[in-house]
């Protein structure tokens, strides 16, 4: 009898000690994430095909974009929701139709741009989320970053539609998820989960310079009803921050880094990655 708890009374310690130990996350615990925001974009055009190829080729862990809605339903690239700083146009995305939006060139040097039917080997053609998909090699993993969603009703269904198309989601052989979706857009978020909850989430939160990070209980309990983590402003970030948020099951990621020696300093604070535009910031 007295063997059989001491027996019990072992399985129930060794069960409380693993508490809080274990990582119930779709987002890998271990390693530190190098992702190549908009592309390798401090090399290439920021959200064009070559800039993303560049990244692959720089071993980035994972490819950063950011999608909107044509006026005819397609799912384009592009950062911003107007075309006016990226192209030689002016207008909202939702206002042009795909056939449009590919006459222009996707370059932030505005003075040497042409139009892409020009045919100049300079230009740059802006890419759709599937042209992406359909360029890039099959083993590589996407951010994808839902902006402005007010402006496209149902863009959550129709970015959830095509992943599943292209069988992006779930993990790959490593066991890291093929697909992730962040926003600053709490309710897009949400959307997401609840059309897809087995797609990873990350919450994007900015702070103030000079701010520290903090965010109330309330907010933690909410965000991690749908995340799997959160990318936060790097510059707030403490030690004391990103423990607690790990301790708490979430993964923790700095927008934008590209300084080395800050690269360096989230690593060693235990962030699980980076969002960086030169993917090569920790190359040796």
């Amino acid at each position: 009898m007295r063997k059989l708890v001491f027996i019990i009374s072992t399985v129930i310690l060794l069960s409380a000690c693993s508490i809080g130990n274990t990582w119930d996350n779709p987002m890998p615990e271990e390693g530190f994430l190098i992702i190549a925001h908009r592309g390798a974009s401090a090399y290439e055009p920021e959200n064009t095909i070559p800039s993303f190829k560049l990244a692959e080729h720089l071993d980035s862990d994972y490819v950063e974009l950011d999608v909107h809605l044509t006026k005819d339903g397609e799912l384009i690239v592009m950062h911003d929701d107007d075309v006016k700083r990226t192209t030689e146009a002016v207008g909202k995305i939702k206002d042009y139709t795909l056939a449009e939006l590919k006459q222009l060139t996707a370059n932030e040097d505005k003075g040497e741009k042409v139009a892409v039917s020009g045919k100049d080997e300079e230009a740059y053609e802006i890419p759709t989320l599937q042209e992406v998909i359909n360029e890039m090699e099959e083993d590589i993993r996407y951010v994808i970053e839902l902006k402005d969603t007010e402006q496209y009703p149902g863009v959550e269904e129709e970015l959830v539609r095509l992943l599943k198309e292209n069988d992006m989601i779930g993990v790959d052989g490593q066991q890291y998820p093929k697909a992730v979706i962040h926003s600053f857009d709490e309710k897009a978020l949400k959307q997401v989960h609840k059309i897809e909850p087995t797609i990873p989430l990350l919450q994007l939160i900015s702070f103030e310079e000079g701010e520290e990070a903090r965010i109330s209980e309330e907010e933690l309990e909410d965000i991690k009803t749908y995340a799997s983590g959160i990318s936060v402003s790097y510059e707030a970030l403490t030690p004391p921050f990103v423990n607690t948020m790990k301790d708490e099951g979430l993964a923790v990621y700095g927008y934008t880094v590209n300084d080395e020696e800050a690269a360096l300093r989230l690593k060693a604070m235990g962030v699980n990655g980076i969002h960086t535009d030169e993917p090569d910031i920790l190359e040796e």
